[in-house]
Protein backbone atom coordinates (compact mmCIF):
# COMPACT_ATOMS: atom_id res chain seq x y z
CA UNK A 1 0.00 0.00 0.00
CA UNK A 2 2.58 2.33 0.84
CA UNK A 3 4.23 2.22 -2.85
CA UNK A 4 1.18 3.06 -4.33
CA UNK A 5 0.59 5.71 -2.62
CA UNK A 6 4.44 6.62 -3.30
CA UNK A 7 3.58 6.46 -6.59
CA UNK A 8 0.69 8.68 -6.47
CA UNK A 9 3.04 11.20 -4.64
CA UNK A 10 5.35 10.87 -7.43
CA UNK A 11 2.68 11.53 -10.36
CA UNK A 12 0.93 14.47 -8.86
CA UNK A 13 4.64 15.96 -8.35
CA UNK A 14 5.44 15.73 -11.42
CA UNK A 15 2.04 17.02 -12.84
CA UNK A 16 2.45 19.95 -10.93
CA UNK A 17 5.33 20.89 -12.04
CA UNK A 18 4.37 20.38 -15.46
CA UNK A 19 1.45 22.85 -14.81
CA UNK A 20 4.26 25.72 -13.18
CA UNK A 21 6.02 25.09 -16.17
CA UNK A 22 7.21 28.67 -18.16
CA UNK A 23 5.67 28.96 -21.61
CA UNK A 24 7.93 27.83 -24.46
CA UNK A 25 9.73 31.00 -25.98
CA UNK A 26 8.54 31.24 -29.77
CA UNK A 27 9.63 33.99 -32.11
CA UNK A 28 6.63 35.04 -34.57
CA UNK A 29 7.22 36.26 -38.41
CA UNK A 30 4.57 37.06 -40.32
CA UNK A 31 5.70 37.40 -44.39
CA UNK A 32 3.66 39.26 -46.89
CA UNK A 33 3.01 38.10 -50.19
CA UNK A 34 6.20 39.01 -51.58
CA UNK A 35 8.28 37.13 -48.76
CA UNK A 36 9.11 39.93 -46.80
CA UNK A 37 9.06 39.91 -43.28
CA UNK A 38 5.95 42.21 -41.99
CA UNK A 39 6.05 41.43 -38.42
CA UNK A 40 8.43 39.64 -36.08
CA UNK A 41 8.38 39.37 -32.08
CA UNK A 42 8.35 37.33 -29.25
CA UNK A 43 4.58 37.83 -28.64
CA UNK A 44 1.76 36.65 -31.39
CA UNK A 45 0.60 39.42 -33.75
CA UNK A 46 -2.88 37.55 -33.31
CA UNK A 47 -5.12 36.16 -30.60
CA UNK A 48 -3.31 32.34 -30.68
CA UNK A 49 -6.58 31.04 -29.18
CA UNK A 50 -8.31 31.11 -32.67
CA UNK A 51 -7.09 29.04 -35.80
CA UNK A 52 -4.46 31.28 -37.42
CA UNK A 53 -6.50 31.06 -40.95
CA UNK A 54 -9.36 32.97 -38.84
CA UNK A 55 -7.14 35.94 -37.49
CA UNK A 56 -4.38 36.60 -39.67
CA UNK A 57 -6.08 37.53 -42.90
CA UNK A 58 -7.71 40.32 -41.21
CA UNK A 59 -4.39 41.75 -39.24
CA UNK A 60 -1.96 40.73 -42.33
CA UNK A 61 -3.91 40.44 -45.88
CA UNK A 62 -2.09 37.89 -47.60
CA UNK A 63 0.59 36.80 -45.36
CA UNK A 64 1.34 34.17 -43.49
CA UNK A 65 2.89 33.20 -40.42
CA UNK A 66 5.78 31.27 -39.33
CA UNK A 67 7.11 30.73 -35.38
CA UNK A 68 9.54 28.54 -33.97
CA UNK A 69 12.19 28.24 -31.53
CA UNK A 70 14.42 31.14 -31.95
CA UNK A 71 16.36 32.86 -29.32
CA UNK A 72 17.17 35.81 -32.10
CA UNK A 73 13.91 37.71 -32.96
CA UNK A 74 14.38 41.04 -34.06
CA UNK A 75 11.15 42.94 -33.60
CA UNK A 76 9.58 44.59 -36.83
CA UNK A 77 6.17 45.49 -37.07
CA UNK A 78 5.20 47.59 -40.16
CA UNK A 79 1.48 47.87 -39.48
CA UNK A 80 0.34 51.59 -38.74
CA UNK A 81 -0.41 52.49 -35.28
CA UNK A 82 -3.97 53.88 -35.12
CA UNK A 83 -4.55 57.26 -33.03
CA UNK A 84 -5.63 57.23 -29.29
CA UNK A 85 -9.27 58.61 -29.59
CA UNK A 86 -10.34 58.79 -25.98
CA UNK A 87 -10.62 62.40 -25.16
CA UNK A 88 -12.24 63.24 -28.03
CA UNK A 89 -15.47 63.41 -26.99
CA UNK A 90 -14.31 65.40 -23.69
CA UNK A 91 -12.81 67.81 -26.51
CA UNK A 92 -15.38 68.54 -29.13
CA UNK A 93 -18.65 70.42 -28.71
CA UNK A 94 -21.86 68.87 -29.82
CA UNK A 95 -23.10 69.93 -33.31
CA UNK A 96 -26.47 71.56 -33.41
CA UNK A 97 -28.12 71.19 -36.83
CA UNK A 98 -29.12 74.39 -38.74
CA UNK A 99 -32.95 73.44 -38.45
CA UNK A 100 -32.93 73.20 -34.70
CA UNK A 101 -31.34 76.49 -34.42
CA UNK A 102 -33.68 78.27 -36.93
CA UNK A 103 -36.69 76.44 -35.17
CA UNK A 104 -35.50 78.16 -32.04
CA UNK A 105 -35.46 81.42 -33.69
CA UNK A 106 -38.86 81.53 -34.97
CA UNK A 107 -40.52 80.13 -32.09
CA UNK A 108 -38.65 82.03 -29.49
CA UNK A 109 -41.01 85.49 -29.18
CA UNK A 110 -39.61 88.76 -27.83
CA UNK A 111 -41.34 91.27 -26.43
CA UNK A 112 -41.39 94.95 -28.02
CA UNK A 113 -40.17 97.23 -25.43
CA UNK A 114 -41.76 100.76 -25.78
CA UNK A 115 -40.18 103.54 -24.10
Amino acid sequence: MTSVKHIFQVLFSLSAAMLAAPQALACYTVYNKANVPVYSSMSPPIDMSYQIHQRLPAVFPGGHLVFGASTDCPVIDTRVALPQLSNVAATVKPVTSRSSRTAKSKNSTVDAVKP
